[in-house]
């Protein structure tokens, strides 16, 4: 469950740069962790994602077993499994009230091998989206790409012209395709769904270059700024500076009269439990200068702080996973998982639940009574 890194830009950030450079082996290890964590959820039974086996592919050097359709089944502990499942339970629910309050697009930022579009669109009634962006290192969306564009129950969803009383989507004639692959193979865009190679990090080779002009350049192009709007950033902004991850914030709030900011992220990085993860991420090479958020609290509060100025959020909340566990997952769907495996240490589990959490902020009218 740690979160992924952002290393130092590189001096050459282009998307045919070397991808075995320590600085990517460290970005694809993280989406491993977290992909490889839901993959083995949903091969449990915790989930029902029948995309993650799609659109995730274990190294062949992580241990594991072969699973039923060739690839690795690396099964997790129950303690990350459960874990896994809360984190999803939490936050779909803070996106199924952002879609139903009249929500339109959504950003995934960092979205890795993430696969909550096609879950959304798979539902018998999908979403009435329009837009659903996501973002992240070329040499991740470029392995993401090509599976979307090999899988017909993936890129079948990516044009929002389907019946929505059917329970398939439309397809189009043989041969033809409503999206189109560019830039190497990195970028895939469709009516309904873009996935945008991008880096974040201002270069420091472009004096000029801010997290506002990448976004404004590369990401607002493909939304209408007049529709609600939502952000997911889930394990992204810790390892970036406090002032990047502002500016993002700041970003979405200033561009968007109706938003809403969802953050998944680790806490308690200074406690007895924080430190050995911790300890981790420097084997791993990896910095966290967003540690100084280190309580719930002060994750809601990054939305709502004066020096976002017209980027303010106008309502934030914060959860643990061991409060959304005692007062978001219910008492039949606790029971269903709880017969999966068997997890003993509750008081170990509630110590690892307490130092994950999922924060949101809200903006504008139709947006400001949704919360956990």
């Amino acid at each position: 469950m740690l979160p992924p890194n952002l290393p130092p830009r590189r001096e050459s950030p282009s998307p045919s740069a070397n991808p075995s450079s320590d600085s990517d082996d460290a970005i694809r290890l993280t989406d491993d962790d977290a992909a490889s964590s839901r993959l083995s959820a949903a091969q449990v039974g915790y989930l029902q994602d029948p995309f993650a086996s799609l659109l995730y592919k274990a190294p062949m050097s992580q241990p594991g077993g072969f699973g039923p359709q060739g690839g690795i089944r690396a099964r997790k502990p129950p303690l990350i499994n459960v874990g896994t499942h809360h984190r999803t339970w939490g936050i779909d629910l803070l996106v199924d009230r952002f879609l139903q309050s009249g929500g339109k697009q959504v950003v995934s930022l960092g979205a890795g091998s993430d696969t909550r579009f096609w879950r959304l669109m798979s539902r018998a009634t999908p979403p009435d989206l329009v837009k659903y962006v996501e973002i992240d290192f070329p040499h991740l969306t470029s392995p993401k790409a090509q599976r979307i564009t090999r899988h017909r129950k993936l890129y079948q969803y990516l044009d929002n012209s389907s019946d929505p009383s059917s329970m398939a989507p439309t397809m189009p004639p043989p041969g033809q395709h409503s999206y189109k692959v560019s830039k190497g193979g990195t970028q895939l865009s469709s009516p309904l769904y873009t996935l945008i190679p991008l880096d974040l990090r201002p270069s420091p080779y472009e004096p000029t270059s801010s997290i506002s002009s990448i976004l404004s350049d590369h990401v607002l192009p493909q939304l209408d700024p007049s529709l609600p709007t939502l952000f997911l950033a889930e394990c992204l902004f810790p390892y970036m500076p406090p002032e990047d991850s502002k500016q993002i914030i700041k970003w979405f709030g200033e561009t968007f009269g109706s938003c809403m900011g969802v953050v998944y992220e680790m806490v308690g990085l200074d406690d007895s439990f924080g430190n050995p993860n911790s300890s981790l991420s420097q084997v791993r090479k990896l910095s966290i200068p967003g540690s100084i958020f280190s309580t719930p609290e002060s994750q809601a509060e990054r939305f709502t702080s004066p020096i976002l100025e017209g980027g303010k959020f106008d309502n934030a909340g914060a959860k643990t996973l061991w409060q959304i566990r005692e007062e978001d997952v219910g008492p039949e769907e606790l029971q269903r998982i709880s017969k999966l495996e068997i997890l003993d240490e509750i008081e170990e589990l509630r110590l690892v639940l307490d130092h994950y959490v999922i924060a949101w902020g809200t903006k504008g009218e139709t947006m400001s009574s949704i919360s956990l």
